[in-house]
């Protein structure tokens, strides 16, 4: 899970936008399916909240426990007993309301997106622009793909891009996004094998593929190998400082 965009979701549904702001959210929200689910889990975990909540308490300081929650959401899981049972305190009902409400889906999303290794992996990923003006107007498949990829549909952007590699196999920059897409979508061996033939070739994506391989293993929690790709990332390369500095979170 994205906690920043939770925490976007949850200004938005909270009416905490300006007017600019949310038009954009709104534009943005129309094609990342991340952040419509987001959106759909917040209202089920708040509207949850508001009817377990007396109307008393409204304009005092509240305690409440996610114990509801947990026989909800998680029936068969005792090992978040001791995370649901701990009290938030709050003064505002509304505030009580939006954060309890971000507290309860981050919870959800630590047995449903597993946060401890997708949030370094959004957190150190690079690469989230594609552009492909330098090919023309030609390209529009291509074009197309990009588009998607730039909007956060990766899965529709993966699609195109997979035709296309079967077709071009050697080209390193559809190679390079098209492995990213197939992160995106959990289909983390089969990235590592498109961009290992990068990272072996002599293309100026090779050690973008090496940092994207650890980052494959990042998303899959796999520290021990995800230390192993970021050492081949040598000084003076974009991507040093980055691996650098995510080495010594692993």
């Amino acid at each position: 899970m994205n906690e920043e965009k939770l925490l976007t979701v949850a200004r938005y549904l909270e009416g905490d936008m300006e007017l600019q702001e949310k038009q954009e959210f709104e534009i943005q929200l129309e094609k990342d399916t991340e952040l419509q689910n987001l959106v759909t889990e917040y209202n089920d975990v708040h509207e949850t909240l508001k009817m377990k909540i007396a109307p008393s308490v409204a304009d005092k300081e509240v305690a409440v426990t996610l114990s509801d929650l947990n026989q909800k959401y998680f029936k068969e899981t005792r090992q978040i007993e001791s995370l649901v049972k701990s009290e938030v305190k709050v003064v505002s009902f509304k505030s009580y309301l939006k954060w309890i409400s971000v507290a309860a889906v981050l919870v959800i999303g630590l047995f449903v997106w597993a946060p401890w290794s997708s949030g370094l992996y959004g957190k150190y990923a690079i690469s989230r622009q594609m552009s492909v003006a330098e090919r023309g107007d030609s390209a529009g498949a291509l074009v197309k793909a990009a588009e998607l990829y730039n909007a956060g549909d990766y899965d529709k952007a993966r699609k195109i891009m997979q035709k296309e590699y079967m077709s071009n196999p050697q080209d390193p920059l559809l190679s390079y996004y098209f492995s990213i897409t197939l992160i995106e979508n959990s289909q983390e061996h089969e990235a590592r094998t498109v961009l290992a033939k990068l990272y072996e070739g002599e293309s100026a994506f090779k050690y973008d593929a090496a940092y994207y391989i650890a980052l494959s293993y990042v998303k899959q929690d796999n520290k021990k190998d995800a230390l192993n790709w970021l050492s081949k990332i040598p000084e003076g390369t974009a991507n040093y400082e980055k691996a650098k500095e995510l080495s010594s979170k692993l």
